[in-house]
Parts: C-alpha cells; sequence; structure tokens
C-alpha cells in the first residue's frame, strides 16, 4: 500500500514538474543553440580548405582528403552519440556536453593561429604549396586536437538537436503533432540556411579580410553564446531520460531470430500463435522479412500463452529451450532492416553536398561586383538561401499546389522527395563538369591577358545542390524519423549523419583514386593544384555518371520498401515509457 501511495506521489510530482514545460515556447533557446553552432561550423568548414593550403601549405589533393576525414569522422560521431544520448544519458545532457566540446575544439583552432610556431612558416609569394615548407607533427597537432574535439561535439549536438525539438512537442495530441512536426523540420532547416548565409558572407569576410585570429575568434565567441542560450532555457525543456528498452528489445529480437532459426514457419503467417503483451493492437507480424518471425512465434510444445503475459515490452523470456519476443519487438527490428537500402542510396547525396573544389575555382574566376570583391566561399551561400526559400515556402505554397496534382496532403511522399533531392544532385554535377569545362577553355585559350570567366557562373550549380538539399534531406530526416519507433528518434536524426559520413569517404576514396590514376604515364593529375593544368571537370562527370547509376539503385530500393507507413502504436507505447525529467 505505501508503495503504490509513493508511486501515485511520485507521478503526481513529475506531472507537476512536466507541466508548463515544452511546446513553442522551448524552442528558441533549441534553436538558437543550433543556428549559432551551424554559423560557427559553416565559419569553419566552408573556408578551411584555404586555410590548410594557404597557412598550412598543402596541396589540394591532402588538403580535400584532409577535410573530407574530419567530415567523416563528424559525421559518424552521432552514430555512438545518438546511443548513448537514447540509452543513457538523454538528448539534453548530450547537447550540453556536445556543445562544450564544440568550444574547445574552435578553441584550439584560435590558438593554432594565435600561437607563433604553431604553423609552418611563412611561404613565398607565388610559390605552391608543394614548394613550401610541409607542416610538422607539432604544427598539426592543433589541428587534430581541435578537429577532435569539435567531431566529439558533433556526436553530441547534430543528432539530438533536431529530436529535442520534436519532443517538445511529444505532449501533443497525435494528429496535431503530425503536422506540427512537418513544418518544425522545414523551418528548422530553413534556420540552418540563414545560419550558413551568415558564416559564407560575414565569417569568411573576416577570415579573408582581416586574418585568421578573428576569423577564429568570432566562430568561438558565437559558440560561447550558442551553449550559454541552451543552458538558459533548461526549466522550459521536457526532458526525456535514456532508455535501453528500445535498443535492449531490437537486440534480444536478433537473438532470439538467430536461436529460433529451426523452428518451421506455418504456410500462413496468421496461422501462427505469437506471444504479444496483454491488450497490444500487434497480435500477428507482418509478412515483410518473414523470417524474423521465429522469433515471437509459440511453438507447439510452448506454454500456449498465445496473449502475452502481460510483461514490459522491452523484454524478451525464455519459453522452454527457445527464447521469445514479442510481435511488436520484431516488427521494430524489421523496421531497422528496411530502411538500410533507401539509406544506402542516400550516400551520393552526402557525397554531392561534400564537394569543395567549387572555392578552389571560385578564386580562379572575376569575382568582382562592382566595386566589391566577393569573397569565392561566401558564392556557396546561393546553396543555403536556395534551400532556405524552398524550405521555408513549401508548407505554405508549394506542398497545396503539388496535393492538388497529387492528391498526397504532404504535395510529395517522402520517397518522391528523396528521389527528386538525388536527381538534382545529379544535376548539379553535371552543370558543376560543364561550368568547369567552359572555364579551363577560356583561361587556356586567352592566356594571362584575357580576363578570367564571371565566378557567378558557379550560381546554378549551388542553387541546384541548395534544392537538391531541400528535396533530399529534409525528405530523409523526415522519412527516417517516421518510419523508425519515436525512442529510436536521435538514432534515426543518426542516420543522415552516418550518410554524410559515408559520403565523405567515398569522396576521400574517389579522390585519391582519381588523382593516382589521372597520374600514370607521367601525366598531369585531373586534380591538380594548377586548375588550368588538371581536369576537375572530368571529376565531376564520373561523379554525374555515379548519380545517374545510384539514381536507378534507389528507384528499386523505393520499390521493394513498398508503401510508407507510421509507426503509431510504437509512437504512443514509447511516450508512455519513456520518463521525463
Amino acid at each position: 500500500m505505501e508503495t503504490q501511495e509513493g508511486d501515485a506521489h511520485s507521478s503526481e510530482s513529475d506531472a507537476s514538474k512536466e507541466k508548463g514545460r515544452g511546446g513553442f515556447v522551448a524552442l528558441p533557446f533549441i534553436i538558437a543553440n543550433e543556428m549559432l553552432e551551424r554559423v560557427a561550423g559553416f565559419g569553419l568548414n566552408t573556408n578551411m580548405i584555404m586555410y590548410l593550403t594557404k597557412q598550412y601549405h598543402l596541396s589540394n589533393v591532402t588538403a580535400g582528403a584532409t577535410l573530407f576525414a574530419w567530415a567523416a569522422a563528424a559525421n559518424f560521431a552521432p552514430i555512438p552519440g545518438a546511443l548513448i544520448a537514447d540509452m543513457y544519458i538523454g538528448r539534453f545532457v548530450a547537447i550540453s556536453i556536445g556543445s562544450i566540446a564544440c568550444l574547445t575544439g574552435i578553441v584550439f583552432l584560435w590558438l593554432s593561429a594565435m600561437i607563433p610556431g604553431a604553423q609552418p612558416p611563412p611561404c613565398g609569394i607565388g610559390l605552391a604549396p608543394a614548394q613550401c615548407t610541409p607542416p610538422g607533427p607539432r604544427h598539426l597537432a592543433w589541428l587534430i586536437a581541435g578537429f577532435t574535439f569539435l567531431s566529439i561535439g558533433a556526436g553530441g549536438i547534430r543528432p539530438c538537436s533536431m529530436a529535442f525539438g520534436a519532443d517538445q512537442f511529444s505532449r501533443h495530441p497525435k494528429e496535431q503533432r503530425s503536422r506540427i512536426l512537418q513544418a518544425y523540420f522545414n523551418a528548422y532547416y530553413a534556420s540552418i540556411g540563414v545560419a550558413f548565409t551568415v558564416a559564407v558572407t560575414v565569417i569568411v569576410y573576416v577570415q579573408d579580410n582581416v586574418g585568421w585570429k578573428a576569423g577564429f575568434a568570432v566562430p568561438m565567441a558565437l559558440m560561447t553564446l550558442s551553449a550559454a542560450s541552451f543552458l538558459l532555457g533548461s526549466r522550459l525543456y521536457i526532458k526525456e531520460k535514456g532508455s535501453k528498452q528500445m535498443f535492449s528489445g531490437i537486440g534480444g529480437a536478433i537473438l532470439a531470430a538467430v536461436k529460433n532459426y529451426s523452428v518451421r514457419l506455418p504456410a500462413k503467417t496468421e496461422d501462427g500463435v505469437y506471444h504479444h503483451l496483454k491488450d497490444c493492437k500487434l497480435t500477428v507480424p507482418t509478412e515483410k522479412l518473414r523470417f524474423l518471425n521465429k522469433a515471437c512465434m509459440i511453438s507447439s510444445f510452448g506454454n500456449g500463452d498465445s496473449h502475452g503475459n502481460g510483461e514490459s515490452a522491452s523484454e524478451c523470456h525464455v519459453n522452454g529451450d527457445r527464447r521469445l519476443c514479442t510481435v511488436d519487438q520484431v516488427e521494430q527490428l524489421k523496421s531497422a532492416i528496411r530502411i538500410l537500402p533507401i539509406w544506402s542510396s542516400t550516400v551520393f547525396l552526402a557525397q554531392a553536398i561534400g564537394q569543395n573544389y567549387a572555392v578552389l575555382q571560385a578564386n580562379e574566376m572575376d569575382r568582382r561586383m562592382g566595386a566589391f570583391r566577393v569573397p569565392g566561399c561566401s558564392l556557396t551561400m546561393f546553396n543555403m538561401v536556395t534551400m532556405s526559400l524552398w524550405s521555408g515556402s513549401y508548407d505554405r505554397w508549394i506542398a497545396p499546389a503539388l496535393r492538388r496534382v497529387t492528391g498526397n496532403p504532404r504535395g510529395l511522399t517522402m520517397k518522391q522527395r528523396i528521389g527528386v533531392g538525388l536527381l538534382l544532385a545529379t544535376a548539379a554535377m553535371a552543370v558543376s563538369a560543364a561550368v568547369e569545362g567552359a572555364r579551363r577553355s577560356q583561361a587556356l585559350a586567352g592566356g594571362t591577358a584575357a580576363a578570367p570567366m564571371s565566378a557567378f557562373w558557379l550560381v546554378p550549380q549551388f542553387a541546384l545542390m541548395g534544392l537538391a538539399e531541400a528535396f533530399g534531406v529534409i525528405g530523409e530526416l523526415e522519412f527516417f524519423y517516421t518510419e523508425l519507433p519515436k525512442s529510436m528518434a536521435s538514432f534515426s536524426m543518426a542516420l543522415l549523419y552516418m550518410a554524410l559520413g559515408v559520403g565523405n569517404l567515398v569522396n576521400s576514396f574517389i579522390v585519391k583514386v582519381v588523382d593516382g590514376a589521372s597520374r600514370r604515364g607521367g601525366r598531369t593529375s585531373w586534380l591538380s593544384s594548377d586548375l588550368n593544368a588538371g581536369h576537375y571537370d572530368y571529376y565531376y562527370w564520373l561523379l554525374a555518371c555515379l548519380g545517374a547509376v545510384n539514381f536507378v539503385y534507389f528507384l528499386w530500393c523505393a520499390w521493394a520498401y513498398g508503401e510508407e507507413e507510421k509507426n503509431v502504436q510504437w509512437e504512443e507505447e514509447g511516450e508512455a515509457e519513456r520518463p521525463v525529467a
């Protein structure tokens, strides 16, 4: 009796703490944290290739491969970050730790510009990076420390920030929440576009015209504000604690399927008897990935409990000499497996997003706008401006227009949005190849006396990539978040970053292979530090061909996946089980 009274008192205490938390009032602090972190991060990433080539004397290939490796580490870190957040510490703590780690990483990069001797000796004017003193271990240590802490910070912030914002609406009615989340995802990504625009204009201008000491000091100050703004809103947040239930259930379902591999399935799935929870709507598993149904099928010599026994959804149990999990756990495992092919097809989108050679091309072109000379890096803002405008207007104007054509309430299905994104990314690579070919031909034909091609010819490829992100990346985010159980929300966000990480690793591999193969026979590399001697247009055409092949693969994956389904029941059960801090 005392225990029941204590539990009731605890529930009332949790309810009183939860009252007044979450909703739109908490969003400004969360979005401010993400925007300021993104401004700082984009301000570093976008122009870092110039810092590595000019200050550290790395070749274009080495600098590009280094940035691809850093980007891969920063995009893989969200996987363990998401697991730790979902299972142990919760998203609030993960974002807080990540913010502090990012600030530490930026401090190391700032010190690399501030401390005498932290960089290699200055290079003579007009010399190529290969002719300058290369950086030694003591120089690279500052970069490695900075990149390491920034990657750790990304592991805490990236998978949790958007999901943490979505958590603030977890107590809203289900139908209302669905509409809010779609608008929230678009608005969230549009805010990232604003952050990127500020980064590639203001911060890049400071780096190019004031110097790298101030160029790193500004992101450091912004990251400090980012961490402070997030912590200030602590009392307003709904903070869901970590729970091992989802991943232990999936792990248990895998073990049960392996242990029960010799069990014979009935000819028709509905003829079997399956272990499920009392009052659970999901009593029979689906036909998809049917071999996994062995994990929840009750054997003829079992105890005959065809209706479950009221156990927690997180627990599998032993039935005789077999291990049984619930139907719900098996379906959760199926959902995680089924999205993997579509996830793999989105790696090309990550490859296209990760290309950074356009900055080097812009520096070889005419960047004048009247009396003002536009920094080469700032042209990339057309990418995010396009993405932000499209994302911000999608729900208000574009989706209603598409709805009249497609009959879909969202305008396009999530898989259709991903497919359009992949097509646009392929088109962006083709346009990049055509523009670079024209720039190179004009430069070689005219010699040093000829006026260089206008850098604004790069705008179409940046705009296409912005549209590709608006369709593809937002489609991915919504697809993963919707198709996986809610308690895997951080992990679903991390899948996007894992695709970005794999894309950067593939980019690094392709760069090394193309550079080595094109050098054979004493020829000049396609990716030579001298853009006019190289053939970056061939490199882009290669990526465009890979994109076309990948799109055909995506169509097959989308067909094999079948209809999109929202896991409503899992979402409701997950909300009931997850405790609130």
